[in-house]
């Protein structure tokens, strides 16, 4: 049984309280992540898809379930998509690309990946990150296997029984996020699919009936608005703690080693790699402020003739606010970003 806080408005909802303990940025109350941010600055560009997903379940004719349209436009699940991976926390910061990146896009998307991987790098970002809705089908599967208990309840109590989640919804919202470097988008470095699952409804969820005193509640549908909103609040919640869960955990496939991490009034730097480093470069809020080439870069003590290691440090002033990005470049011309945020904020 469940007690959804529905509004009036499907666009209300707060995706910030759905993701809940998905977001490390919570109320004080709240348990934190124990999952880091992963260290990369990232520019999102707009959700694609969804128009196409909804236009896909309206002409779906399922003999499997009959179809439960999903309570939201095209706008607004594209929104509600945005805003969820905005407060996920799961990159150390995350930027909207601008309306030039987006105008670029029109109907190919190869241009708007090149128009934001121009911007991504005059905004030295690391990432760009696509996300698209590939699926939002929702389907009444009918009374379940609580039926028995449900109806045998009714039968025996004097009052309406409607506290059993004895009818199923296959929710089927499908969201892929993929991550772009700025340098080569042609395909990309990795991905993430997460989809919604089963639903179950009382009756109280799916609405109540006049009929309820004659007909038992698992062979009631309930009201179709409001088993809507209810099964499209409850499979927006499950997909997006997947996705933000996804990101928070995949690991960015990596040229080399790379470490950037606080560590009391320092920032701590750690490379490892099969080759040389050319160079390391440190960034804060744009400007240069540390850089190591060749000649001051030697490996230390516990390398390897396979793996060179590399230690090195910066001060961080302590309780200001600042992006520091950390660039190394191996002798071979691979390099490797990446960007944390000190003095907390996002």
């Amino acid at each position: 049984m469940r007690r959804v806080g529905r509004s009036a408005s499907v666009g209300a909802w707060s995706i910030a309280a759905a993701l809940g303990a998905a977001s490390a940025g919570g109320c004080a109350s709240q348990k934190a992540d124990p999952t880091p941010r992963q260290p990369y600055k990232v520019v999102l560009l707009p959700v694609e898809g969804a128009a196409r997903a909804l236009a896909a379940q309206a002409g779906t004719d399922d003999a499997a379930g009959e179809m439960v349209p999903l309570a939201m436009t095209p706008e607004e699940l594209g929104a509600h998509v945005a805003a969820g991976v905005r407060a996920s926390n799961a990159f150390s910061q995350i930027i909207d690309a601008p309306e030039s990146v987006r105008a670029a896009g029109g109907a190919f998307a190869g241009d708007e990946l090149t128009a934001a991987a121009d911007f991504a790098r005059r905004s030295d970002a690391d990432l760009i990150l696509r996300v698209t809705v590939k699926s939002a089908r929702i389907r009444d599967l009918g009374n379940n296997s609580s039926t028995f208990w449900s109806t045998f309840t009714w039968f025996m109590l004097p009052l309406p029984v409607w506290a059993v989640d004895d009818r199923t919804y296959d929710t089927n919202l499908a969201i892929e996020a993929a991550l772009y470097e700025p340098r080569d988008t042609a395909k990309p470095t990795a991905s993430v699919v997460a989809a919604s699952g089963e639903q179950k409804l009382d009756l109280w969820d799916r609405g109540l009936s006049v009929w309820v005193p004659i007909v038992p509640p698992a062979f009631l549908a309930g009201n179709m608005k409001t088993v809507s909103e209810t099964v499209t609040e409850l499979a927006m919640e499950q997909v997006m703690k997947k996705l933000v869960d996804e990101l928070r955990k995949r690991e960015i496939p990596a040229r080399f080693e790379l470490s950037v991490a606080p560590s009391g009034d320092a920032v701590a730097i750690v490379v490892g790699t099969r080759r040389q480093l050319r160079s390391i470069d440190v960034f804060a809020d744009g400007k240069l402020v540390k850089s190591w080439a060749e000649t001051d870069l030697v490996p230390e003590k516990d390398s390897t003739d396979e793996r060179h290691v590399y230690r090195r440090s910066v001060p961080a002033a302590p309780g200001a606010r600042s992006e520091v990005r950390v660039v190394a470049e191996d002798e071979s011309g691979g390099r490797e970003v990446r960007t944390i945020l000190l003095g907390g904020g996002k």
